[in-house]
């Protein structure tokens, strides 16, 4: 064996140890894709959640520090039928704040309700519809402005929380005002600062959840405000609610999906939805 050959061959084996360690490099750099939130949740008997704090879709006890309302009611019903020993945790945050902490792994899943919509699942995927979600108008008690519609806000200040698809609800009334009666859109971080605003009659209106505003009425009966009874929403099988989670996770959605249709079938998600006052149960759950 000549000199040049005995260099190929230690140029080859250098190459390939190059080679080697390029791919154990690449292997440490990139990170390797998560389980599925199905097996992560079996796995580690924990489940985190997000919420914006709502009653009674999903909120914090103030008191336990406990997930409730009936969004972690169905949760809970869902690993149970699964087999599943998890302790539920959550965590509140503004509206806004519930996507990005998907995305960063702050949350494993969004426990609470959300539009479907394109623009989002893009960048998270969602389950099937839980639920059906109309908006409402609201305004100070005595409706003194005489507002019945999104056409009449133009001229009024009219408000909704920070995040949500209402927000582009009013841009969208707001460009059909005539000239010089502009709606003053105000968003705030959270749907209790509307209700609050509305009642200070600091604010005209308010577009916001129906199923939110009714259940803040009937828990606390000294908020100044009232649901607009002849306005009328947008079409309802735009307003489907459903579970949103971080991309890649099947497994977790299949499973979900096929345990709240049964759910829906046996009359359980009816019965949970009347618990937390949401009744009609019938225009919740059906388009």
């Amino acid at each position: 064996m000549n000199r040049r050959t005995t260099m190929r061959g230690t140029f080859r084996v250098r190459l390939v140890a190059i080679a080697a360690s390029a791919v154990m490099a690449l292997a440490l750099a990139v990170p390797v894709h998560a389980e599925d939130l199905l097996a992560k949740v079996r796995r580690t008997g924990m489940l985190v959640i997000g919420t914006s704090n709502d009653a009674p879709l999903s909120y914090v006890d103030s008191k336990t520090q406990a997930a409730l309302g009936v969004i972690p009611d169905i949760l809970r019903e869902f690993l149970r039928r699964e087999g599943i020993n998890a302790k539920m945790t959550v965590i509140a945050m503004p509206f806004a704040s519930l996507i990005p902490s998907l995305q960063s792994d702050r949350i494993d899943l969004m426990g609470d309700a959300m539009y479907i919509r394109p623009a989002r699942a893009k960048v998270v995927d969602f389950t099937r519809v839980v639920f059906y979600n109309p908006e409402a108008l609201d305004v100070p008690k005595g409706n003194p402005k005489h507002l019945h519609s999104l056409a009449d806000l133009c001229g009024h200040s009219a408000g909704t929380y920070e995040g949500t698809t209402y927000v582009e609800l009013l841009k969208s009334a707001n460009k059909a005002c005539p000239a010089g009666k502009a709606i003053d859109i105000k968003q705030y971080p959270v749907i209790q600062d509307v209700f609050a605003d509305l009642s200070a009659g600091r604010l005209d209106a308010g577009v916001v959840d129906a199923s939110l505003s009714a259940y803040a009425l009937k828990q606390n009966p000294s908020l100044a405000f009232e649901l607009v009874a002849d306005y009328k929403p947008q079409a309802k099988d735009t307003s489907d609610c459903a579970l949103a989670l971080a991309k890649g996770n099947p497994d977790f959605i299949k499973a979900f999906n096929t345990t709240y249709t049964a759910m829906l079938e046996d009359g359980t998600a009816a019965r949970l939805f009347a618990q937390w006052g949401l009744i009609p149960t019938d225009f919740f759950l059906k388009p």
